[in-house]
């Protein structure tokens, strides 16, 4: 394959525009307007919530209000954060005739675990590419069908197997780990053989043009990185796993990795991105840590190069098969990326300017910040009922009516981007129950893979990655103990409404309390009765393996409905205070006790009229 001059950061490659521009934004003029309306409108129904809210007379204890003020605070800044970057979204763009002559080649890994049959459809859709190439198998330990195959299809081979020294116990070249496979590949051929290298997991399908769309942001020689969407959707009609994932992340991958381009910094997704080989050998090679697609995105622009995300580059991978390997992903991932941020970002930080300084930070904390708000707000569920105490002064009915037009607004955006086809995948839907679900499956599991991380940091030790099983490899299990932080966190909301009777300033979280016990119980039947139905599993013949999970399913419902029965009304007529003439309950004084000398008692019936009178008995 002839020579490509490498430009490095101070020319262009030959053929390139020196006046671009290599970017454009990803809307149309029409577009632009009504999403900047639209962004608008969400900054004006913000002011609307945030100037009621912080009204002095809501705050009715300082701490308790801060820390409800926080929470209130972070969704806001979320969503904010969101449409800050969608708005300056951009997209690649060029003529890929100024790559002409560029020595380019595509990757792809294997470990032992990962069956051959996977790796075939992936190879064959490399080979197909319309871009002259070079298709390459980076093969821990490659079987004699494997190197047949490859011989025979012209894909060469790569592998460390043998070489002590690509499989040291930490980073550089790691045993055990993507990084250290990828890195006998690029010392071995990739510096000296290509100019650009675009690298997949197994069963990360490209689609066709794939290749072109990786390329094309290349011809900025500022770009030493090209991100693209992680579309783990091949077994999404099997796998409610697999979906929660693809749809929770499906902004990310689309918009907000877009906006990022705009002089920011798009983060690699380990199942596919591509490199300037001259940038990955002058930052070292591959970042450290199972996360090594983020480390690597920072190595690069503590390095002085930027990246870009290839939106419309698609490639189609497999999610978690099934709960037990979506929990080991979001358990890893979060040790991972909490490893870099107390372990090697501090080295790399003064390298960066300060807007990327903030926006790695702020990436590698985002796990601690999402457990830090879950476990923050079923605690104050729990707190309010067992120390009878309110955390603002404010009616429920007010509070619904000052909060929903911001969300109201968001999801309109959300159901604009779907329309116009700016998720990945594109018909992604803005609302689903496995989306919604997902934050809740997610952060018990997150929080102990941040404690690991904390614990590897302050006492050392190895930690050793599990690759997570594809096709054939993927096994039907639920161990039961993957269930109990869910029975925890519902029996912490259920146990209060029903052991504590006389609260009254905060009797309006009984219903709170109801309503997240009712979640968590439904996470459980959803977990068990997909995982029956998606492996064809019948619970009467395998009773022995799941009757914990049924037990665990029933105590659950039993809690949550004897908590409706007892607390259910009494909760839902100090909610609906603040009304207006209206109400759905009423209060009645009940004589317990004989004769008139008994103890005089409220009993909460459903009661659905008008009534001017709004004092609470």
């Amino acid at each position: 394959m002839p020579g490509w001059p490498d430009a490095g950061l101070a020319g262009l490659p030959p053929g390139a525009d020196p006046g671009g521009p290599f970017l454009v934004s990803l809307f149309t003029r029409g577009q632009r307007w009504r999403y900047g309306l639209a962004a608008l409108a969400w900054l004006g129904a913000a002011v609307f919530f945030w100037s009621w809210w912080l009204q002095p007379a809501h705050n009715i204890g300082g701490l308790r209000f801060a820390i409800c003020s926080g929470l209130l605070g972070w969704l806001t800044f979320l969503q904010a954060y969101f449409l800050a970057f969608l708005l300056q979204a951009r997209r690649p763009v060029g003529d890929l005739a100024g790559l002409a002559g560029a020595r380019v080649a595509m990757v792809v890994t294997k470990s032992p675990s990962e069956p051959f049959e996977i790796l075939r459809e992936t190879l064959s859709a490399m080979l197909a590419q319309d871009w002259p190439h070079d298709t390459w198998l980076a093969d821990e330990d490659p079987a004699p069908e494997t190197l047949a195959w490859c011989a025979a299809h012209g894909v060469q081979v790569s592998t460390r197997k043998g070489r002590a020294d690509y499989h040291r116990p930490d980073w550089p070249r790691r045993t055990r780990c993507k990084e250290g496979n990828l890195a006998f590949f690029y010392d071995s051929h990739g510096y000296d053989r290509y100019d650009i290298v675009a690298q997949l997991d197994a069963d990360h399908v490209p689609q066709p043009g794939y290749l072109r769309e990786m390329l094309r942001p290349f011809l900025d020689p500022r770009v030493g990185y090209v991100s693209a969407p992680s579309i783990c959707s091949s077994n999404a009609a099997d796998s409610w796993s697999a979906r929660a994932r693809l749809y929770a992340e499906a902004a990310f991958h689309g918009v907000l990795q877009a906006g990022y381009s705009n002089g920011w910094a798009p983060l690699c997704i380990g199942s596919h991105y591509a490199v300037r080989t001259r940038a990955l050998r002058q930052i070292g090679g591959l970042g450290p840590e199972l996360a090594e697609d983020h480390s690597t995105s920072m190595l690069m622009n503590a390095g002085g190069w930027r990246g870009v995300h290839a939106i419309d580059a698609i490639a189609i991978g497999a999610g978690p098969a099934n709960f037990a390997d979506m929990l080991t992903q979001e358990f890893q991932w979060s040790r991972s990326l909490v490893t870099i941020l107390l372990r090697y970002t501090p080295r790399y930080l003064k390298d960066l300017p300060p807007r990327l300084r903030l926006l790695f930070l702020f990436t590698q904390s985002i796990y601690p910040a999402q457990v830090a708000f879950m476990a923050t707000g079923t605690l104050i569920l729990a707190t309010a009922l067992i120390f009878d105490m309110r955390f603002a002064g404010v009616t429920y009915p007010a509070f619904l009516g000052h909060a929903l037009p911001t969300l109201a607004v968001f999801l309109a955006i959300g159901a604009m981007l779907r329309r116009d086809g700016l998720y990945r995948p594109a018909g992604t839907p803005v609302l689903s129950w496995e989306r919604m679900l997902f934050p809740c499956v997610q952060w018990p599991w997150a929080a102990w893979g941040i404690l690991m991380a904390l614990r590897d940091r302050i006492f050392g030790g190895f930690v050793d990655f599990r690759i997570t099983p594809k096709g054939a490899a993927a096994e039907a299990r639920l161990p039961v103990r993957l269930l109990a932080p869910y029975l925890c966190i519902a029996g912490l909301g259920l146990g209060p409404v029903l052991l504590l009777p006389q609260v009254e300033e905060a009797a309006g979280f009984y219903l709170l309390s109801l309503f997240n016990g009712a979640i968590y119980t439904g996470l459980v039947a959803a977990v068990l009765v997909h995982h029956l139905t998606e492996n064809g599993l019948r619970l009467r013949t395998r009773w022995r393996d799941f009757g914990p999970h049924v037990a665990m399913l029933a105590l659950l419902v039993g809690l949550s409905a004897g908590s409706v029965w007892v607390r259910g009304v009494q909760s839902l007529h100090f909610l609906t205070v603040g009304l207006g003439p209206f109400h759905v309950t009423s209060a009645q004084y009940v004589v317990s006790g004989a004769g008139q000398g008994g103890r005089k008692k409220l009993h909460y019936v459903l009661d659905f009229g008008r009534d001017p009178d709004l004092r609470r008995p």
